[in-house]
């Protein structure tokens, strides 16, 4: 049945990887005003006039992971008939979140305070929003996971 709280965590995880599309994740703000706005698929510079020489790709990477997990977990709530299979995508789709996270704070965030030169000053909404997924997908699991030991032991008691 599909009204199970994993439901609501799978959508809830969903919701967050949109959002994390939406708002930005870090500012690189210059001693002269330089500012350059980082999302996860492109870098926005605020500032008038000058443009932002750099080559966009290095994006890709956590674009295409974002995306996954964003529409895996969205997929997974209609899998609800078999269980050990939406386990098995939410413990692929947490390894995804992992490699995310890991590609924005160890590739893009050094990348671009090289490029443009400027500190990083996070955004806290913006950089929570992976944090949440991955919560909400370990809650899932664990609640799919307790779901599966409630069916196995009503069939040991037929």
């Amino acid at each position: 049945m599909i009204q199970r709280k994993q439901t609501i965590y799978l959508l809830i995880a969903f919701i967050a990887m949109v959002l994390n599309f939406i708002f930005p994740i870090a500012e690189f703000i210059g001693s002269g005003g330089h500012q350059v706005e980082y999302y996860i698929y492109k870098v926005v510079d605020l500032t008038p006039g000058i443009k932002l020489d750099m080559d966009t790709s290095f994006f890709m990477a956590s674009t295409a992971f974002a995306g996954l997990v964003a529409i895996g977990s969205l997929i997974t709530i209609f899998l609800y008939k078999n269980r050990i299979l939406q386990v098995k995508i939410l413990r692929m789709l947490v390894l995804f979140i992992l490699t995310h996270i890991a590609l924005i704070f160890f590739f893009s965030i050094p990348n671009l305070e090289k490029i443009t030169g400027n500190p990083v000053e996070y955004d806290y909404v913006g950089i929570s929003m992976p944090l949440v997924a991955f919560l909400m997908l370990i809650l899932a699991i664990k609640g799919i996971l307790s779901d599966e030991r409630l069916v196995r032991s009503a069939d040991r008691l037929r």
